[in-house]
């Protein structure tokens, strides 16, 4: 059984907050926030039952594009990985649409319809295409609050939908994921834009590392066991630097980690693509680490699905969700080609299970739509 914590309106907020200013009460805290004293303050909470592992999954660029193919080329595989693992929450790391192909917003809708359809806390963040739609990034915003299983919150912050999400089993905050907008959007539209903080420029500007930073302090006086995770859409610099140190893969070709007889257990997954990367002076990646993070999960780069540890971080590029855009294949000899080849989608979800006992990360996984994981050699 799960539970999970929603914030009140924009309009019950501010009547509480001129309330308070008219009784001299206490000032209210960010939407979300509830008058808890035994909780840190996060912006949502997913509660799990004791003794269970909370599963989390995490789906990445949907990249949603036109309704007439949402069946064939997104929802089943989506709603076949959820149905299949079942998690306690799903994160969705960026490029929920291609926002030029949505001037009305209306298959922005009907992904969220879609998503309120299972009933299962989700948590989206909005990759380099998402603001492109043509009603801004404003109202995506307020739609994605008004949804009712939706975990998200607008700040007034560079980007759009920075914030926290903490999973609590026993009364205690188990971990917490810090969502957050990589940016880059440079098609956004002249709506979007027009909120003064959606960002062109790749990467997590300095007011967003202050909000987590201090955030993750609080949380961490507060709770000094709860484990640290990141969320985010672009992978960073460090992406690039650990698959290079690691396995010696420099952007050209490919890697397959797992057919590696060298490959450092725990380590999984397939690289298709170069990865660009921002933060190369490593600014926000000692930001992170200075929290005590202990993994960061990213998405964008579709023909990528590795998984790595270093420095102590596991490194998590998202599993393509969908079949729009690129995404890798398997052929019939069980061979992977990145692109969009003949042969069998590898397209699904990445799995992130929990322990019970300290919310700490178990073996990552990834699960392939239609069983296409056997295909693979």
């Amino acid at each position: 059984m799960r539970t999970f914590r929603k914030k009140w309106g924009r309009l019950a907020v501010c009547l509480l907050a001129v309330l308070a200013l008219l009784t001299g009460a206490a000032g209210c805290g960010e939407p979300g926030e509830e008058s808890s004293q035994t909780l840190p303050p996060v912006d949502f909470t997913v509660t799990v039952e004791e003794g269970k592992d909370p599963v989390i999954l995490q789906l990445s660029d949907p990249q949603f594009i036109d309704l007439a193919r949402a069946e064939e080329m997104c929802y089943r595989y989506m709603r076949e990985t959820i149905q299949a693992v079942s998690p306690d929450l799903i994160l969705v790391t960026g490029d929920l649409i291609y926002g030029h192909m949505d001037d009305d917003g209306s298959i922005f809708e009907d992904f969220i319809r879609f998503m309120e359809g299972f009933g299962i806390p989700w948590a989206p963040i909005f990759g380099n295409h998402d603001a492109e739609c043509e009603m801004g990034a404003d109202w995506m915003c307020e739609r994605l609050e008004e949804a009712e299983h939706c975990l998200f919150l607008q700040r007034t912050l560079t980007g759009n939908g920075n914030y926290s999400v903490g999973i609590v089993q026993g009364g205690a905050l188990r971990r917490v994921f810090f969502m957050l907008d990589t940016n880059g959007c440079s098609m956004a539209s002249s709506a979007s834009l027009a909120n003064g903080h959606t960002g062109m420029g790749m990467g997590i500007e300095p007011d967003q590392m202050r909000w987590f930073v201090q955030q993750g302090q609080e949380i961490l006086e507060a709770s000094p066991q709860t484990k640290v995770s990141f969320c985010i859409h672009i992978p960073m610099a460090v992406f690039a630097e650990a698959l290079e140190e690691k396995y010696g893969f420099t952007g050209s070709g490919t890697l397959n980690i797992d057919a590696l007889a060298e490959g450092e257990p725990g380590d999984f997954g397939y690289v298709g693509e170069a990865v660009t990367g921002w933060d190369s002076a490593g600014i926000v990646w000692n930001a992170m680490k200075s929290l005590g993070a202990d993994s960061v999960f990213a998405g964008h780069c579709h023909t990528n699905s590795a998984s790595l540890v270093y420095e102590g971080v596991r490194l998590q590029f998202g599993q393509k969700s969908s079949t729009y855009d690129s995404f890798n294949s398997v052929t019939s000899e069980g061979q992977i080609v990145p692109g969009t080849v003949n042969g069998t989608p590898l397209v699904g979800g990445t799995v992130i299970p929990l322990s019970a006992e300290d919310g700490s990360l178990l073996q990552p996984y990834l699960y392939l739509c239609g069983g296409a994981g056997d295909l693979i050699a």
